[in-house]
């Protein structure tokens, strides 16, 4: 074997002092690496800063159920912003225990059963303690207390990993329907701090908005044991509920994205379901996660799409302009970090927040206008 040339020695010579200059904190911190796309860099002022006070404010963030210096990062970030200016509750936008959602091994998982609408749990189950739960949820969101000491309720919606769907966790290279019955199931039933699931799907009402959250893993598996045409008989007449409320769909997949599963959104069946979703009535926007990274982007049909999927398990990806046929992406970042979503009486407004609550990205929507980027109000 050749001895290594001087050059070469002067290189790895380099990488080891960096290696021992720089903090290794820094070395493991997304923003020194993370890919950001805007499409406006320099929108206007914002005009709702100076509103009073938003009569709904939520946390908004998924792809939360993984250990690290990440999730712990993102979870301070939020219990500070929560102690800084109190949310209403949040949505937990799926993919809440990775890698394979509840274990089934435990004594009395196997007895889990859904009550005749496929939606709730049949009453009087008591789930076993998953420790996965206290682990992945409720210890790191511990924080997350109200005035009164009360943990903030998080209304959850079921991932892909919540179901078990991931190849890593197959057998025999397909997911039994009763494994993802079971794993849904047990987080339906599952009771405890901040934990608020009671049922596949189910809306979250205020006085000036709807939050529809629905199990979308209907969308992307044509084998799922439950049902499309049930969950959008139920986003029917969801979103025919909003009335002259604010309406938002939250789901762990998106309609579309620039992220790494458009080829996933991009499939004939599965745009021909949100096709079908989208005419079921009108939205103000569609909360999501399952890509790991931030996104806002503006449909062909007039709503806007966000993708809050960067709170445990960000993957580095580079962003294109077109999610979809005549979508256009806005925002796009993989820095870690979560969104907050406030509602005031002449709008709304969504602003994405990195694990040290700095803005990233901001936009409003006045009336029944879209979000349109703003430079992000000063606290």
């Amino acid at each position: 074997m050749p001895a290594p040339s001087k050059r070469r020695l002067g290189v790895y010579l380099l990488l080891a002092l960096t290696l021992l200059v720089v903090p290794a904190a820094l070395v493991t911190r997304s923003y020194l690496l993370h890919e950001t796309f805007i499409a406006d860099p320099a929108p206007p002022v914002s005009t709702l800063e100076r509103a009073p006070t938003p009569l709904v404010r939520v946390l908004v963030f998924g792809d939360f159920g993984f250990n690290g210096r990440q999730q712990a990062a993102v979870a301070h970030a939020m219990a500070e912003e929560h102690r800084a200016k109190p949310f209403d509750f949040g949505l937990l936008l799926g993919d809440n225990l990775y890698p394979c959602g509840p274990d089934l091994s435990l004594p009395g998982a196997a007895d889990c059963t859904f009550s005749e609408d496929d939606n709730s749990v049949t009453p009087g189950y008591q789930p076993p303690e998953d420790p996965q739960f206290q682990a992945l949820f409720h210890a790191p969101l511990a924080g997350l207390k109200r005035p009164d000491g009360d943990a903030l309720p998080i209304h959850a919606v079921l991932g892909n990993h919540d179901i078990g769907y991931s190849r890593s966790c197959f057998e025999r290279g397909k997911l039994p329907p009763r494994t993802s019955r079971l794993k849904a199931c047990l987080e339906v039933a599952h009771r405890g701090p901040h934990w608020a699931m009671p049922a596949r799907h189910f809306v979250v009402d205020t006085a000036t908005a709807r939050f529809i959250l629905f199990d979308s893993n209907t969308l992307a598996l044509d084998d799922y044991t439950f049902s499309f045409e049930e969950e959008l008989a139920f986003v029917k007449e969801a979103i025919a509920g909003c009335g002259e409320r604010r309406c938002f769909l939250a789901s762990h997949h998106m309609s579309v994205t620039a992220g790494r599963h458009q080829p996933e959104t991009r499939t004939p069946v599965y745009q021909e379901r949100i096709r079908r979703i989208e005419e079921a009535g009108r939205i103000d926007a569609w909360l999501s996660g399952h890509d790991h990274d931030l996104q806002h982007s503006l449909t062909a049909k007039g709503y806007d799409v966000f993708v809050s999927g960067s709170a445990a398990k960000t993957r580095i990806e580079t962003f294109g302009p077109e999610p979809a046929p005549g979508a256009r992406l806005r925002f796009g970042s993989t820095s870690w970090g979560f969104a907050v979503l406030e509602v005031f009486p002449t709008g709304w407004s969504m602003r994405f927040l990195n694990e040290r609550r700095a803005p990233l990205y901001c936009c409003e929507a006045h009336g029944q206008g879209r979000c349109e980027p703003v430079i992000c109000p000063r606290e």
